[in-house]
């Protein structure tokens, strides 16, 4: 059984995430960032009952979308991300990055767990949340831009509908 774990911020998985793909030298782009993210906390939700990120997903009209993320890296377009998200802190007059705090062995297994999903096409991975009903349900009101937010219970359930997919 393993520790529990707190709540991350979304900037710090983000970060994290990009970290792996830059380690593995497997490109990530801010649409496929989404999408990793999501299933990232659909896999604790799943496994530890309790959310990795203390943020809200969207449904927009790829899929999923934690919007501070989106819009820290909006400005790489559909172009590979080439750094984590980088913060200046006035007192200190540093520039720092938002990074993961978990216990090691649960780094690596979700290091393990994102590895697989980056290997996933990005437009794969954006079916895979469009063909469930958490998505599919809601399509109109998406495509007509109505901000609507995932509950944790459809995040678990789209991640496990997908998993043999995702290969986790």
């Amino acid at each position: 059984m393993m520790e529990k774990f707190e709540l991350q911020s979304p900037m710090a998985v983000a970060n994290f995430i990009i970290g792996v793909a830059k380690k593995e030298d497997k490109p990530v782009t801010n649409l496929k960032l989404q999408k990793v993210l999501f299933f990232l906390q659909g896999y604790c939700l799943s496994e530890y009952d309790t959310p990795l990120i203390n943020g809200n997903f969207s449904k927009w009209r790829y899929g999923p979308v934690e919007e501070e993320v989106y819009g820290d890296f909006k400005y790489y377009g559909p172009a590979p991300i080439e750094n984590k998200s980088i913060y200046f802190n006035k007192e200190k007059i540093e520039f720092y990055s938002e990074e993961v705090n978990l216990p090691n062995e649960f780094k690596k297994i979700l290091q393990e767990v994102i590895s697989k999903m980056l290997d996933v096409e990005t437009w794969e991975l954006v079916n895979l949340t469009h063909y469930h009903s958490s998505w599919k349900d809601y399509k109109e009101q998406v495509l007509a831009q109505i901000v609507i937010h995932y509950t944790n219970e459809e995040i678990a359930a789209c991640f496990n509908d997908c998993r043999l997919k995702l290969g986790v």
